[in-house]
């Protein structure tokens, strides 16, 4: 492969993936200034310099997507952070040019952010593939978990609609609250664990917005007393569940309208004697994520979809998982609109689930840095390419490589 790019072309298109090592900036741990600043400013700076990177990544059209991964070292009690990035193209050199692109953009990293291009033989492919390789936790031992933004279905007393319920989908927070506890519990876990948190850009199209502003004036005209239109005119009340649905909606709308991003959160997790552990390490996160009254949804990935979800995360894919993303809803009612408000969010959300390594002085180190000290890897003969990862499509039963 080209140094530092891993490619894969067949009959429908060429792909390459690209990937930086990141830590926390040691710098700004000797800057007295920096070290003087309360920890709730600190984290609000740091939350507005990530959101300003994501602005600027935020290219709604371009054939990328990129992956933040967290992934535990048992023993050591430290986490290894890797950006990883997946370029399409019509041939091998269009797909490695966007590719090399990409990771230029993506390593203009905020000033907190350290990172350095993965360039060693064999890194990238075990980064995208990170229990193949684990001796003991091959995928029948991994729990795989989705997060999401909460869907809720609320009955509908009106009758005069097609509908049983109105649904109504839960924003992200932006960042704010501290991870720390998050990264804590995820480094001390016994079994390799890993978070990824894939972005792609997305703009909606004029009739795709024109469908969720059809569905909020729907559930307004639920919303307010009406009358039959038979000849003894019955009142309609005004049903509180749909009001609640248009006012969610309206605020979706308005977020939609903006460029933001497709959002897939994945935490896998080997665990073949502490089974559960990962999922409460999910429900943790999802309370930093929604807020602790309002959780992210916690989605155990269903059997018949586990090959596509680690699929999706071998290649940095977003293939969405329709028996696990519908969380339940009544039958008819995870369509389209459903989905995108699910899956879609705006660039403060995308801040809010996609956060970078951050290092408050005084608390104990959480990241692994030694990247830092070796300094960028020295130039290495050629070898025979890996054997890459599934592009995007059907999933395999298990990633290949």
């Amino acid at each position: 492969m080209t140094r530092g790019v891993l490619s894969h072309t067949t009959a429908a298109g060429s792909w390459a993936w690209v990937g930086l090592r990141l830590a926390p900036a040691r710098s700004l741990h000797a800057h007295r200034g920096y070290a003087d600043v309360p920890e709730d400013e600190r984290r609000r700076q740091a939350g507005a310099a990530e959101l300003a990177w994501l602005g600027g990544l935020c290219r709604p059209g371009e054939a990328v997507r990129f992956d933040l991964r967290y992934v535990s070292e048992p023993g050591r009690g430290l986490l290894r952070c890797v950006l990883l990035g997946q370029a399409a193209g019509a041939t091998p050199q269009a797909a490695q040019a966007l590719a090399g692109e990409l990771r230029g953009r993506l390593a203009q990293l905020p000033p907190h952010v350290v990172g350095q291009e993965i360039t060693e033989e064999g890194e990238l492919p075990a980064e995208l593939d990170p229990f193949g390789g684990a001796a003991g936790a091959g995928p029948e031992a991994v729990t795989v978990v989705e997060l999401r933004k909460r869907l809720t279905a609320l009955p509908l007393s009106r009758t005069d609609t097609d509908r049983s319920h109105a649904v109504l989908a839960h924003t992200i927070v932006g960042p704010g609250a501290s991870w720390e506890p998050f990264w804590a519990a995820l480094a001390g876990r016994p079994g390799r664990t890993v978070l990824s948190v894939a972005l792609a850009a997305q703009q909606l199209a004029r009739p795709e917005l024109d469908e969720l502003a059809r569905y909020a004036q729907e559930y307004q005209r639920l919303a307010a007393p009406a009358r039959t239109a038979s000849t003894w005119q019955l009142a309609r009340q005004a049903d509180p569940a749909a009001h609640a649905a248009a006012g969610c909606l309206a605020q979706a709308v308005q977020r939609a309208v903006r460029p933001g991003y497709r959002m897939r959160l994945t935490l896998a997790g080997a665990e073949p004697q502490q089974a559960g552990s990962t999922l409460e390490l999910a429900n943790l996160l999802a309370g930093l994520l929604g807020g602790p009254a309002d959780p992210a949804a916690v989605l155990p990935v269903a059997a018949a979809e586990r090959a596509a979800a680690l699929a999706n995360l071998a290649a940095v894919n977003l293939e969405p998982l329709p028996q696990t993303y519908a969380q339940g809803l009544p039958p008819g009612h995870y369509g389209w609109v459903e989905q995108t408000l699910s899956a879609f969010g705006d660039l403060g959300e995308a801040a809010g689930v996609l956060r970078l390594p951050y290092q408050v002085l005084s608390h104990r180190p959480l990241f692994d840095d030694r990247f830092l000290a070796a300094g960028p890897p020295p130039a290495a003969p050629p070898r025979p390419p890996a054997a890459p990862p599934r592009p995007p499509g059907p999933a395999p039963a298990r990633p290949q490589f």
